[in-house]
């Protein structure tokens, strides 16, 4: 905030307060591939590069087996700068160290100018912000003494101001101040008050929005404060206050850092990426694989790390939060003179080390244990799983009104308020932000040029004028339910929202306050056609043809009808209309999916999950699946953009599918982001919608049968087959009865619409007691109070029980249902189940039940999946690739 009076300009902001009680995960800005270039004979190389608070580390990939192992850490504190941006080569992001011997320069190349400049503003942010902290370090002041910037420049003091016009929204005025305080500097500054340098080090540039009359007439202000002056030679001339905080702060923290350990405990921890760990206990010890290898066992209050250094072969860098060490214990190796301790990873494989002695095994042991007892405690002490998302409220996910002023409060410092907090209050600073409107006059694109705010809360003010976004899908209800929740998350920033799918889903959309409109026919006969022949195999497409090729056609004439008054447009790709309507309107447009879609040597397209898995195979069944899809539609496709869209003929290189920006709405704790996938390929975490039945209430019934299997201490789980309709659904009933008796659980069976193809004079089967059946049920109320789920393997019931932390069985039945069976199966957080026989499923829920890796393992997937925020990070995509989504795609660049 900033003041001008008669007398002075002064300028207070308040910054926002630290979080160190977050989780390692949590703690991550901005994370991205990138491609490091590297000097001298060094080839470039493609890497994961994560930003966190107080350093930036790489990886071989996202892969969580890859980042418990950095390849290299680069503390902020030894970080100089970043370079601004080069009109050449504006994807190109350099930073600029500081060595023993003078500063060394680093860059590398990400995928385009928006990620560029986005890993500038957030670095900048980050660096500016430790520094801050680490004044208050070096100072020793209480953090309220040093949460702010603070000016105050008397007039008189002012040698000269400037104005000029930016952007025809804000004035900034350069501000030069007079050498009048020169006998105050230190007798060894012997620089030349008029020099250029000189006077760069006195000017200050403060930046208006919307100047109003008075500092208009600032320059009139300056003479009659200087002219003051001169009448009163003998009157005493404030001095101008500059306080930046942390930014004076550059040298003097590699003297802490080095003080805190000496020169070997910096070196650990910048391998290790400790950071700002403080002290360290570091152990020589033998980590136990296939060859033995010595290094340094280190303990921080954060991490357990492992550093042996190689100079023949890569160096072995373990660093594990203690979130996920278990336990440390002894133990006693065969024919071995030496003393072991075996490191429990909760769902991972443990970690054998050997100490020479045994009081220094024992130590280690004791170190770990009491790390590893204190983050529990704190884990244990935050709000547990049903609080978070098992909230009985229906209106927990309604549209709410815009964030209060008293929302953000708790993003300030504890304790007694500072002067910079009762001049610039957070509160007041947003306040004033709303007001003016700033980012959305500015426009979306030109806020990427523009420097990091780093004194608002995130999202705290709308950065996008209000838009009408319309989301085109077809599909069952877990097509469509991901949407809602974007809606809901796209309404609260002032846009209209409306989704175009099925008839059948208008109550629902329409009960959240969403428009619907209706396209795409019957659901459930789509669902039949792809359980009876293979998603999209030769004899579907053979079937949709002969039968749907009306259906098609009706599908493409509703979008367009539908769709004409979109601002911005966003499809899943399965409603193949969208690009097209874009093309048409030219508006910006997005593709949003529940599966993987883009080419990718990680894994095969989600349509064609082959036995055995190659990089080769996996980018050729992309090729393949776009190839047949388009032969499969284009003549209906082309025939439609002629006589209905007015646009001529087009095929698969003008669509240039692989420019479009795109939003993969499930989680990298499922599916890591894969390393050839480019920065405007987002995978944003899940869309989850609580309480997505509006008017559903737990019956009493459920609630007494769930305390009495609890009570009889049986383990619950669920099975239900979602969308899926099954020819023969009293077959498989019988069938689930036998494998829940022989497991000895109890189940909770749902139908939906298994039973929809169903024979009407088949007579209802016997249920036993020890199953519970119903039609339908909200997985975000039951999965939190169960052990384990049983069910088809839609994108949205994989992503809903795996957020519960349970063990998830999966059997496919068609299309992407097969991918989610085999990543479950690859995280160890569940099985995929061959069959519906009951031997098959009783050994499922066996295992489900009672393995212990198992649980542990689904419980850490859920852990990370409930610490993201899907909604959020997909709208913010949207914001920063808008101008992106809505260009010309045949003129884009190939980057």
């Amino acid at each position: 905030m900033v003041h001008l009076t008669t007398h002075r300009i002064a300028f207070h902001a308040s910054l926002l307060s630290t979080r160190p009680d977050l989780l390692p995960e949590q703690q991550i800005i901005k994370k991205g591939p990138i491609t490091l270039h590297r000097s001298g004979l060094h080839r470039k190389r493609k890497l994961w590069m994560e930003l966190s608070h107080d350093m930036i580390c790489s990886f071989a990939s996202s892969k969580e087996e890859d980042r418990i192992k950095p390849l290299r850490s680069i503390l902020l504190s030894s970080l100089a700068g970043v370079e601004p941006e080069d009109p050449q080569n504006p994807r190109i992001v350099r930073l600029k160290f500081k060595t023993s011997v003078g500063h060394k320069n680093m860059y590398a190349t990400v995928d385009n100018e928006e990620a560029a400049r986005d890993w500038r503003r957030e670095i900048q942010g980050a660096l500016f912000l430790y520094r801050h902290r680490r004044a208050a370090i070096l100072s020793n002041k209480v953090d309220n003494e040093l949460n702010g910037v603070r000016m105050s420049i008397p007039l008189s003091r002012i040698e000269n101001i400037a104005g000029r016009c930016f952007m025809n929204i804000s004035g900034i005025f350069a501000i030069q101040l007079s050498d009048l305080d020169n006998d105050d500097t230190s007798s060894s500054d012997s620089t030349d008050p008029a020099s250029p340098e000189s006077r760069d080090a006195r000017t200050i540039e403060l930046a208006i929005v919307q100047p109003d009359a008075l500092w208009r007439n600032v320059q009139s202000l300056v003479d009659e404060a200087k002219a003051n002056l001169e009448r009163y030679p003998d009157k005493l001339v404030p001095r101008a206050i500059i306080d930046f905080g942390g930014l004076c702060f550059l040298e003097a923290e590699r003297i802490l850092s080095m003080s805190s350990g000496g020169e070997q405990d910096h070196s650990i921890k910048t391998k290790l990426g400790l950071g700002d760990e403080g002290e360290i206990w570091r152990m020589k010890a033998r980590i136990v694989k296939c060859v033995c290898s010595s290094g340094w066992l280190v303990v921080s209050p954060r991490f357990v790390g492992f550093w042996s250094k190689s100079l023949t072969a890569s160096d072995i860098v373990y660093r594990l939060p203690t979130s996920m060490v278990v336990s440390a214990t002894p133990v006693q190796r065969k024919y071995s003179t030496s003393f072991g301790m075996k490191l429990v990873l909760e769902g991972r494989s443990d970690l054998l080390f050997t100490f020479p002695k045994a009081e220094e095994r024992d130590e280690a042991v004791k170190r770990i244990t009491a790390v590893v007892a204190v983050e529990h405690d704190r884990i244990s002490g935050n709000s547990s799983l049903s609080s978070k998302i098992k909230d009985d409220s229906p209106d927990s996910s309604r549209p709410e009104t815009p964030r209060s002023t008293s929302d953000v409060s708790s993003f300030q410092s504890s304790g007694l308020p500072s002067p910079t907090q009762i001049l610039s209050s957070i509160e007041h600073t947003v306040d004033r932000a709303r007001l003016r409107n700033f980012p959305q006059k500015v426009g979306i694109e030109m806020q990427s040029r523009l420097p990091k705010v780093v004194n608002l809360p995130q999202n705290s003010i709308p950065l996008l004028t209000p838009k009408h976004f319309v989301c085109l899908t077809i599909g069952s209800r877990g097509d469509v339910q991901p949407y809602i929740a974007l809606g809901l998350g796209l309404m609260k920033d002032g846009h209209t929202v409306t989704i175009v799918t099925h008839e059948e889903y208008k109550e629902w959309v329409e009960g959240w306050g969403i428009r619907h409109r209706t396209a795409g026919g019957d659901p459930g006969a789509l669902m039949k056609l792809s359980v009876e022949h293979k998603m999209f195999s030769p004899q579907f497409f053979k079937e949709s043809l002969g039968n749907f090729r009306k259906w098609l056609d009706e599908l493409l004439v509703d979008a367009w009808e539908q769709c004409k008054d979109a601002d911005v447009l966003l499809e899943s790709p399965s409603a193949m209309a969208g690009v097209h309507i874009a093309e048409a309107l030219h508006i910006p447009y997005f593709r949003t999916f529940t599966m993987p879609w883009t080419k990718t040597t990680a894994f095969p397209h989600s349509f064609l999950s082959p036995p055995v898995e190659s990089a080769s195979f996996n980018v050729s069944s992309y090729i393949l699946f776009d190839n047949v899809f388009w032969a499969a539609t284009s003549g209906q496709v082309n025939r439609w953009r002629r006589h209905t869209l007015k646009l001529g003929n087009t095929d698969m290189g003008h669509l240039a599918q692989s420019k479009i920006p795109f939003i993969y709405n499930f989680s990298t704790a499922v599916v890591p982001k894969p390393m050839d996938w480019g920065d405007s390929i987002v995978i944003s975490g899940y869309w989850f919608l609580d309480n997505p039945e509006l008017k559903w209430t737990p019956p009493t019934t459920l609630l007494d049968w769930i305390a009495k299997a609890r009570a009889d201490g049986k383990a619950i789980v669920y099975i239900g087959f979602g969308s899926i309709t099954v020819p023969d659904p009293a077959a498989m009933t019988r069938s689930i009865i036998k494998a829940v008796l022989k497991s000895d659980v109890r189940a909770i069976i749902s139908k939906g619409w298994s039973a929809r193809m169903a024979k009407s004079d088949e007579p209802e089967i016997e249920l036993p007691p020890e199953c519970y059946t119903l039609d339908k049920v909200p997985h975000d109320w039951l999965f939190p109070q169960i052990d384990a789920a049983l069910h088809h393997g839609g994108a949205g019931t994989t992503g809903a029980s795996l957020r519960a932390g349970i063990p998830t069985l999966i059997k496919p039945w068609f299309g992407d249902q097969f991918f989610w069976a085999s990543r479950v199966q690859k995280l160890g957080a569940g099985l995929k189940v061959s069959s519906l026989r009951s031997s098959d499923l009783s050994h499922a829920l066996t295992k489900a039940t009672t393995n212990r890796i198992m649980k542990e393992r689904a419980a850490t997937v859920g852990q990370r999946i409930r610490m993201e925020d899907g909604v959020r990070v997909a709208i913010d995509a949207i914001y920063t690739y808008l101008p992106r989504a809505g260009r010309e795609r045949t003129g884009k660049e190939k980057h």
